[in-house]
């Protein structure tokens, strides 16, 4: 398993139930490395542990099914979610909260772009996680809020946070530039499906920039009571 992904805690704290909480991150790489002290600073905070899931194959293991790519001559979608997330759920997770000597976590999983569509197409999928949180996530992705509405959302959603660019809908690309009119059609499909909390946030800036005061906000919110 650790060849696959990388356990990167920042806070364990096992006596206390709040410290039960754990967060799977799915992040594009080159925009780990200047989140650590946010991140410790949240996991101070709130008791959670941070997990980075690593060695992702982005265009692959994060879409639902297969589609063409974006801009000229790129790779297409390979639409492998359900691979991917099967190896996510019974080989990843098993193993890191082994690891960690946690049973039965409070699980939060987090998507930045393509990992926060699949964020929002894994809690169709599987029961395993109580909290979503998708950043600049690519509902753009063919079919996908025409989807939503004809599956069930786990019931153990307790909580989604939907937050998007106000810049991301101005792509050049013309599939990319639907971005903030499907997203806001995901939050009014989600709002009627989950039972727990369902919020969504325009903040200024481009396709996941800046992140982390994206992912504080996001944090702050899943931990709201």
């Amino acid at each position: 398993m650790m060849n696959y992904a990388m356990i990167h805690t920042l806070n364990f704290i096992p006596c206390l139930s709040s410290a039960r909480h754990l967060c799977y991150l799915i992040l594009p790489e080159g925009i780990t490395k200047d989140l650590d002290e946010g991140l410790k600073a949240l996991a101070d905070r709130f008791g959670i542990t941070f997990v980075f899931v690593n060695n992702v194959d982005w265009n692959d293991d994060l879409t639902p099914w297969p589609a063409v790519g974006v801009f000229k001559k790129a790779k297409p979608f390979g639409g492998k979610a359900h691979v991917f997330l099967e190896k996510l759920t019974r080989e990843i997770m098993p193993a890191t909260e082994a690891h960690l000597g946690m049973e039965n976590p409070e699980r939060t999983l987090l998507g930045v772009s393509l990992s926060g569509l699949f964020t929002l197409w894994a809690a169709y999928q599987t029961n395993a996680f109580a909290h979503l949180i998708s950043i600049s996530g690519s509902l753009w992705y063919d079919g996908f809020t025409e989807w939503m509405p004809l599956q069930k959302l786990s019931e153990n959603v307790e909580s989604v946070c939907l937050l998007l660019g106000d810049r991301e809908k101005n792509s050049k690309e013309k599939r990319m530039a639907t971005v903030e009119e499907r997203t806001l059609a995901a939050a009014d499909i989600l709002k009627a499906q989950c039972h727990g909390k369902v919020a969504f946030e325009l903040v200024e800036g481009t396709h996941f920039s800046p992140i982390l005061p994206r992912i504080e906000w996001a944090v702050e919110k899943t931990m709201e009571k």
